[in-house]
């Protein structure tokens, strides 16, 4: 079902209760075609959702990154995902599942607990996913194929970047997510204790960079990738939880629910930045 911007405003700006009113069409019968919606509505109503709330430890749905539960052509979609995994991760040093992924997901950019692969609410997310993926056309936006002008920006970073950034996120993004980054109504957190922790794929500058670029001003996505990178670069340097990979798994799980050789990982604003060759000290001024 592709939904006209109009729609996705709607149900994006009246916040998250709209899923449920919005069946997706074309669905399997039965236990399929259930686990397919009740995958789409959980992305739509994560923190409003009993299921999925439980692993969750900040203010964000999935669908706050994933606009339209990942039914659009900009950056974050999932119409060209599940058919990329298995696939291997540098980060966990193996080969995941598109289950592993979206498990993963929880304890960064939830900043939360990360569920069993097997449990209802992952089974149920990626089987929404792959049911995105199957069949359907794929729109490919127009930067698809280019290589991407952000990681080169990073690398010769600025405080003048930082200080641009603010500007345009005061200009363009404060009246939706906040003057302090703390969000608005239905529009999340972008920085702070309520938002992705540091070990996030948001928490990445070029990604960020890259989202922003396709999919912000929400409905209006306007930016040059210039001021793209700059509010992505100031949104980064502003506070946000430390992620310490232990702090992050059940302790009732067995070890080998989590599907990775990296078993310690710890990571903040600043040790990102170094990262990337930069100062945290040096970028903000202070």
């Amino acid at each position: 079902m592709r939904m006209s911007f109009t729609s996705i405003f709607f149900s994006v700006f009246i916040g998250i209760g709209l899923a449920n009113a919005q069946p997706l069409q074309d669905l399997p019968p039965g236990p399929l075609g259930q686990a397919i919606q009740n995958g789409h509505d959980m992305m739509m109503s994560g923190n409003t959702s009993s299921e999925v709330k439980l692993y969750i430890n900040n203010s964000l749905n999935c669908s706050d990154c994933h606009i339209n539960a990942g039914d659009t052509a900009a950056p974050g979609n999932f119409r060209d995902t599940a058919s990329k995994f298995p696939s291997y991760s540098a980060r966990e040093g193996v080969v995941i599942t598109l289950e592993d992924r979206i498990a993963n997901c929880f304890m960064r950019s939830m900043n939360g607990t990360r569920p069993s692969t097997d449990s209802a609410v992952v089974v149920d997310m990626a089987a929404y996913i792959a049911w995105l993926d199957k069949g359907k056309p794929i729109e490919t936006p127009p930067s698809a194929g280019q290589p991407s002008p952000y990681p080169d920006m990073v690398k010769t970073a600025s405080h003048a970047d930082v200080t641009a950034g603010a500007t345009i996120y005061q200009a363009n993004c404060a009246a939706c997510h906040g003057n302090t980054g703390e969000g608005a109504g239905p529009f999340p957190p972008v920085w702070g204790p309520h938002s992705y922790n540091a070990g996030a794929g948001l928490a990445n500058i070029a990604k960020l960079a890259e989202w922003v670029k396709g999919n912000m001003p929400l409905g209006n996505p306007h930016l040059t990738p210039q001021q793209a990178f700059q509010v992505a670069l100031y949104i980064d340097t502003q506070p946000r939880p430390d992620f310490v990979l232990t702090q992050h798994l059940s302790p009732h799980a067995p070890a080998s629910d989590y599907n990775a050789k990296v078993r310690e990982e710890t990571d903040t604003v600043e040790s990102n930045l170094r990262k990337d060759g930069l100062s945290l000290q040096s970028l903000t001024g202070h």
